[in-house]
């Protein structure tokens, strides 16, 4: 039987009898040499076209497939019918959503339809012969994930987890809501290409055309993230959303290199971003969420693609030769390819050169967006099927492909059952030469953790080893990131490492240990409230590494860190790292600087501008002089009130504003006053003021302060959470004058760096004015 008269399911394998050249650019920049196979498309944009329907058979024959390697159909229609994402489980089974409500990039059907399928490949054939429907009840679905007893869907406006603990293949019931929120105004833009990341979050993609604005089911408006365009994570255990990074385009590609640095493919703008937690990327088309960004983080690519790439998995597997090894694989749907890049380490980031224009399809239908490396190290890859590429229609319906890719001659693996393994098998896995079983081995670990069913001290015994004898960077960081998800590792161990001689160790190691804050890099709303969960000894260290530390990546895990702690904790990290003039030209590390001190310019202007000043980074001096020339202008505040709220509270910044926002009176109860009132009846207005309190002396805050002739409120005075005054201001509580005055001991937090928090809380939401005669600092 020839290979056009085989059936569906059957093994479809074939090669190229192409000549193949050197890849010239791999010998001009010192990579391996790899065999180029041959493009026969022209290289051209294009959104639609009129190319034939291929059979599978016919598709693989017409692919230019490098010598050496072999390409199955894993799966086509009619056993798969619009595939848009897929993932492998811990026995090596492919999970497949099929979207069958997709109509247009503007268009759906809001009936459940869509499904999730199970394809397994028991013979290791590269072929699937064992199909499960595990749901078939779906709406428009975009992202999965399998991990922690269930399966994480995106269907929007639901982020979701269906839950099959005895994993019988049969949902357990209905999906649970965990996020709702998610928009879906560009059909190709919503939430998608979900990856568990190395420290135990579940991290996925968002397009810039569609809005979203995410939070737990039921929770208010103003405790929502909004994200138009990046890459987001969710934690497993602690239910936690945020945001990671901001900017890109419609990226459909996200994964981690050996040392846990994430990287995102892109469509219309430059291909390729090495992203880091904080950073703020080339915005397609739409302006910054934050106007006062002014200098993005930029593209790592050194040459040009046609537009439009999808999928993004580096090879850390054992099955291809060397020279593939670390390599990014993409597919480039304009140009119907397989593409591979060479990361190339420059300062805090990479330079990504092209490596080889790995498997052309020489198919005009096909619309590869989707990457996977499976559990023998094949390449997967996930072909939508349709002429119209850009997916303003759907020419060819019901179709779909899954392509597998490997080393001609390759030997059948046993298949794997990763569940059924010991916890110490599991833990012996993260050094396999497969990244397939370290990740998979991870999330169960994590899983057993999270149920308390893992032995923590022969964990961390087994752990601690591996770390120790660890030969190289990528193993002490699969030792290290195994005893962080499992719990075993200290926060003083993690402390420890921040003298360790690999700087990855050490970036990790101050990754890890920001993990216990409540600050989120791009939601600031609870700053003032917010704790580091960092010790002093921890803050100093941080501060000491930003001075001394004379590695670049390091400086950048210092920035990425300084985003997600309170105000007060940021100036002496931010101080240091601001002496590293040569950081002015390194691609992530200045700007990643301006992003952790923009929110505290308004707040803070002198010191900002002192910062500036002092240090050597020229971005910093000019976007903080620029930065101040627009005004206080932060959240729900009006460029003047700083500079009302100085007239008797000086130093102090103000938010949360509410009704006739800041008044200054010349008079009021025969003395001037500065009139708040609270934003609504649960957000107070709140002053503040960073305050280094002096060592060794008494220091006192001293408030004057009245009501409103027909109301009340609540005065309370705060550092940090601890609250040192809470006092009614009414009638019945001020003196013969209509003032009362107030006085607060701060001796206690003598020698320290503090936020003082003043706030003018709702009582009854009854004329909730509060007027402020003085507020001024005492040192006996």
């Amino acid at each position: 039987m020839s290979v056009e008269d085989q059936p569906s399911g059957a093994s479809l394998r074939a090669h190229s009898p192409l000549s193949l050249v050197c890849l010239g650019l791999a010998l001009a920049f010192g990579f391996p040499a790899v065999a180029t196979a041959q493009q026969r498309l022209p290289k051209q944009q294009h959104r639609t076209s009129d190319a034939p329907f291929l059979t599978p058979a016919e598709a693989v024959k017409t692919m230019s497939i490098p010598d050496g390697f072999e390409v199955s159909v894993f799966a086509a229609e009619p056993d798969l019918a619009e595939p848009i994402a897929f993932c492998f489980d811990d026995r090596g089974r492919m999970w497949v959503v099929e979207n069958l409500n997709y109509r247009t990039r503007r268009e759906h059907t809001d009936d459940k339809v869509s499904r999730i399928q199970i394809l397994e490949d028991t013979d290791s054939d590269g072929v699937f012969d064992k199909k499960t429907t595990f749901a078939d009840d779906l709406t428009f679905t975009s992202g999965i994930a399998v991990g922690f007893g269930g399966v994480y869907v995106g269907s929007p406006p639901n982020f979701s987890f269906i839950p099959d603990a005895d994993g019988d293949d049969r949902p357990d019931g209905p999906p649970q809501v965990l996020l709702d929120g998610w928009g879906i105004n560009d059909r190709h833009e919503t939430l998608n290409s979900f990856i568990w990341g190395p420290d135990g979050w579940l991290y996925g993609c968002h397009g810039v055309f569609t809005q979203s604005r995410v939070g737990k089911p039921g929770e208010d408006d103003a405790r929502r993230q909004f994200i138009d365009g990046g890459i987001w994570r969710f934690h497993p255990v602690t239910k936690k959303y945020e945001v990671f990074a901001r900017g890109l385009s419609n990226p459909w590609g996200f994964d981690f290199d050996n040392h846990g640095q994430g990287f995102a493919t892109c469509c219309v703008i430059p291909h390729l971003f090495h992203v880091v937690q904080g950073g703020v990327y080339t915005k397609q088309s739409r302006p910054h969420i934050n106007p006062h960004i002014y200098d993005d983080i930029t593209t790592i690519r050194d040459h040009t693609h046609l537009s439009a790439h999808g999928g993004a998995r580096f090879y850390l597997a054992d099955a291809f030769p060397q020279q593939y090894h670390d390599r990014l694989f993409m597919c480039n749907i304009h140009e119907h390819c397989v593409l591979t890049d060479v990361m190339v380490p420059n300062g805090s980031s990479f330079i990504g050169k092209h490596g080889d224009d790995f498997l052309p399809t020489n198919d005009l239908a096909w619309v590869g967006f989707s990457v996977e490396i499976g559990p023998e190290g094949g390449v997967y890859l996930l072909d939508w099927h349709d002429t119209d590429i850009c997916g303003n229609a759907i020419n060819f319906p019901q179709s779909g492909r899954i392509y597998r890719i490997m080393p001609e001659g390759s030997q059948p693996i046993a298949r794997p059952n990763l569940r059924s393994l010991s916890d110490s098998e599991l833990i012996a896995m993260q050094w396999h030469t497969n990244d397939w079983y370290v990740r998979q081995a991870r999330v169960l670990l994590h899983a057993r953790a999270a149920d308390r069913t893992l032995d923590p001290s022969a964990t961390k015994t087994q752990l601690k080893q591996m770390f120790r004898t660890a030969g190289s960077s990528p193993r002490r960081l699969r030792a290290l990131w195994a005893a962080h998800v499992t719990g075993v590792i200290t926060s003083q161990e993690l402390t420890d490492l921040l003298d360790h001689d690999d700087h990855y160790v050490r970036a990790w190691a101050i990754q890890l240990l920001s993990e216990k804050t409540t600050v989120d890099a791009f939601f600031l709303a609870d700053i003032e409230s917010s704790e580091s969960g960092l010790t002093p000894t921890v803050l100093n260290k941080f501060s000491a590494m930003a001075k001394h530390d004379d590695s670049p990546v390091v400086r950048l895990y210092l920035a990425s860190a300084v985003q997600r702690l309170p105000f007060a904790d940021r100036w002496p990290i931010l101080e240091q790292l601001a002496m590293h003039a040569d950081d002015v030209h390194d691609n992530n590390l200045a700007r990643m600087y301006w992003f952790a001190l923009e929110p505290m310019v308004p707040e803070f202007p002198e010191r900002s501008l002192a910062l500036a000043v002092k240090g050597k980074l020229s971005n910093l001096q000019e976007f903080v002089a620029r930065r101040l020339a627009t005004g206080d202008i932060a959240e729900d505040s009006d460029p003047n009130w700083r500079r009302v709220v100085a007239q008797v509270a000086p130093g102090f910044g103000v938010r949360d504003v509410g009704e006739g926002g800041i008044v200054h009176h010349k008079v009021f109860r025969n003395r001037s006053a500065v009139q708040t009132h609270p934003k609504d009846r649960h957000q107070p207005c709140r002053m503040f003021r960073d305050v280094k309190v002096p060592a060794g002396k008494a220091t006192e805050l001293q408030l004057r302060v009245s009501h409103h002739p027909h109301g009340d409120w609540q005065l309370r005075v705060l550092v940090g959470k601890d609250v040192l005054a809470d006092q009614t201001v009414s009638s019945s509580t001020v003196a013969n004058d209509e003032w009362l005055d107030v006085t607060v001991d701060l001796s206690k937090y003598a020698g320290q760096q503090i936020r003082l928090t003043l706030e003018n809380r709702a009582n009854d939401w009854h004329n909730e004015w509060a007027y402020w005669n003085e507020v001024k600092l005492v040192v006996h």
